[in-house]
């Protein structure tokens, strides 16, 4: 496909602006039980429940852009679609795939694009119109993985449980895992989410129940504190008041600015260049 083509198919999802809605960090459960969560303290305060079509809740993965908030299914194999006015979940589809066992998923606003993060190691592109998901690669690290993308930094983070525990950075395009360091803290990390509010990196325990920052340059984990009992698998962030605009340039860059966000303020990120033949 050419850049014209390629610019015109962007163009189409990609020229938007839209309000963000207020901000909050949510958390779900194995159970289906959608929670705010308190960045100062870590305590979770209930807020609803997802249908049970949804099946096994693993993980959450919030779109800025456009709004839309995506859950994954780790019994049904399948993407849905959340409506946060009442959080009752549409199915969008199967991953077409067997016993992947799609924990981790996340959206990387600088191409538009959710990943998710399968059992075995694979990590996947996920089409959000038919739910299928394509493989990427294997970070060769088995165990149930949580991804969180930084968007100032324009990185994939990742965390594995079992006897690795440590903090990961992943490439898109390979599912290469880099190495940062241990979570030290966490001996069970089970969700992930930026905020583009702080900057931080959040981590959702499901072993001690405990909310903890991670330090991005050590790997280590460091305490907010207890979240309450139950099976947190996933998380995302949804920003403070203020916009996002996803811009492309024919075939130069796609901008990601923010506007009107009062710990941010108005700043632009650059970090996709389509192709030009």
């Amino acid at each position: 496909m050419n850049c014209k083509a390629i610019a015109a198919s962007v163009l189409a999802a990609s020229a938007l602006t839209v309000s963000l809605h207020a901000q909050r960090m949510i958390a779900i459960d194995s159970g289906r039980n959608i929670s705010t969560v308190d960045l100062t303290t870590g305590t979770k305060t209930a807020i609803g429940q997802t249908t049970t079509n949804a099946g096994t809740t693993a993980g959450f993965a919030y779109d800025g852009v456009t709004g839309k908030l995506y859950l994954t299914s780790s019994s049904l194999d399948s993407v849905f679609l959340v409506d946060m006015s009442d959080w009752s979940a549409k199915l969008i589809g199967s991953y077409g795939l067997a016993s992947v066992v799609m924990h981790g998923i996340e959206w990387d606003t600088s191409t538009n694009t959710l990943y998710g993060a399968g059992i075995a190691g694979e990590i996947y592109t996920v089409d959000t119109t038919t739910g299928q998901a394509t493989l990427v690669g294997n970070t060769g690290l088995s165990s149930f993985t949580n991804l969180g993308y930084d968007l100032v930094n324009d990185t994939m983070w990742m965390t594995v449980s079992g006897s690795t525990d440590s903090l990961f950075s992943v490439d898109r395009t390979s599912a290469a895992a880099t190495l940062i360091g241990p979570l030290v803290n966490s001996t069970n990390p089970n969700s992930l989410a930026w905020s583009i509010d702080d900057l931080n990196l959040y981590l959702a325990d499901n072993s001690t129940d405990n909310l903890y920052t991670i330090d991005r340059t050590t790997g280590a984990a460091n305490l907010i504190g207890p979240m309450g009992s139950g099976n947190v698998l996933g998380m995302a962030y949804i920003p403070g008041t203020g916009r996002l605009t996803r811009t492309p340039h024919g075939c130069g860059t796609v901008d990601v600015f923010v506007t009107g966000n009062p710990n941010i303020g108005a700043v632009s990120y650059t970090h996709l260049t389509l192709p030009t033949s």
